[in-house]
C-alpha cells in the first residue's frame, strides 16, 4: 500500500509541473493579451475556486497577525506573478524556465534566517555550484544589441521571481496552522482574494478593450488550469508522496517548459543556457539525495 502511494504521488506532481511548465505558452501564443490580463484571470478564478473549498471545510476567525502574514503573502505571490510573467515576454522560455530555479538559492540563504534551519556543508556547495549555473546563464547574453539588454533584463526578472518564490514557500511554512482551522486552501483564497484587489490599480494596462471574444476563453482557461487544476493536484500530490520526491520531481517543471517551447514555438535553448540549467537543477537534485543518503 505505502508504494502505491508513493507512486500515485509521484505522478500527480509529474502532472502537475507538466502542467505549470506550459505556463509560457499562453504567455507566447497570445502576445496581444498582456501579462497583466493573465495575472487578473488567475487571481480571480484562484479566489473563487478556493473560496468554494474554504467555505465547504469552514472559514476560522483570523488574528491581526494572520492578516498581515497574508498580506505579506499575497503582495510576494503578486510580485512573483508579475517578473515571471513578464521575464517570458522578454527573453526565451528556457532562460526564464532555468533562471526561475533561483529559488534554491534563495531557499538556502532564507530559511537559517527566516525558519531558523541550520544549513550544512552540502548545501553551501549547492549554492554555489547554482551561482555558476546562473553566471552561464548571463553569460549566453553577454553583447550590446537591443535583443540582448532584453534577454538580459527577462532573465534578471526570472531571478527575481525565484527570490520572492522563494518568501512564498517560507511564508507558506509559516501561516497554515491546522489546528486553528488555517488550511491550505484558507490561506490561498485570502492570498488570491487580497492579490486580486491588489492587481485593481492596474486594471486601465490589461488593455481589456484591445481583446477580442475568442480571448475569453483562453484567459479564463489559464486561470482555471494554473490556479485550481495544476495548484490542486500538485497540493494532493504533496500529501501521497515523500518530500524528497516532491523536491526531485518539482525540478522537472524547466525541462517541460523548454520541451514545448522546442515542439511548439521552435525555440531552442542555447548550450550555455543547457549547462547553466544542468549546473542549477542538476545541484538541488544531488542536494535532494544527499539529504536522504
Amino acid at each position: 500500500m505505502k508504494t502505491n502511494r508513493t507512486i500515485s504521488g509521484d505522478l500527480l506532481i509529474l502532472i502537475a509541473m507538466a502542467m505549470f511548465g506550459s505556463l509560457s505558452l499562453f504567455l507566447r501564443i497570445l502576445p496581444h493579451v498582456s501579462p497583466l490580463a493573465f495575472l487578473g484571470a488567475f487571481q480571480v478564478v484562484g479566489m473563487v475556486s478556493f473560496f468554494i473549498l474554504a467555505r465547504a471545510q469552514g472559514m476560522p476567525r483570523l488574528t491581526k497577525r494572520d492578516y498581515l502574514l497574508l498580506v505579506a503573502l499575497a503582495v510576494t505571490a503578486t510580485l512573483n506573478d508579475l517578473c515571471y510573467f513578464f521575464a517570458f515576454t522578454m527573453t526565451s522560455v528556457a532562460n526564464a524556465a532555468v533562471a526561475h530555479q533561483s529559488v534554491s538559492i534563495f531557499l538556502l540563504i532564507l530559511a537559517p534566517l527566516l525558519l531558523r534551519e541550520r544549513t550544512r556543508k552540502e548545501e553551501w556547495v549547492a549554492l554555489i555550484i547554482s551561482l555558476v549555473g546562473i553566471v552561464v546563464l548571463y553569460s549566453d547574453q553577454f553583447g550590446m544589441s537591443g535583443d540582448n539588454r532584453s534577454s538580459l533584463i527577462g532573465i534578471s526578472l526570472a531571478v527575481i521571481s525565484g527570490l520572492f518564490y522563494a518568501l512564498i514557500i517560507v511564508l507558506y511554512r509559516i501561516i497554515p496552522n491546522p489546528d486553528r482551522g488555517i488550511t491550505i486552501s484558507v490561506v490561498n483564497f485570502w492570498r488570491h482574494l487580497i492579490s486580486a484587489v491588489l492587481l485593481l490599480p492596474f486594471l486601465p494596462l490589461m488593455n481589456l478593450g484591445n481583446l477580442h471574444v475568442q480571448d475569453a476563453l483562453p484567459i479564463v482557461g489559464f486561470g482555471l488550469a494554473f490556479a485550481f487544476v495544476a495548484s490542486g493536484i500538485h497540493n494532493y500530490g504533496i500529501s501521497k508522496t515523500r518530500s524528497l520526491h516532491v523536491s526531485i520531481l518539482g525540478k522537472s517543471e524547466p525541462v517541460f517548459a523548454i520541451a514545448y517551447a522546442a515542439m511548439i514555438l521552435h525555440e531552442m535553448p542555447t548550450i550555455r543556457v543547457l549547462i547553466g540549467g544542468a549546473l542549477i537543477v542538476g545541484s538541488s537534485l544531488w542536494l535532494a539525495l544527499k539529504k536522504e543518503k
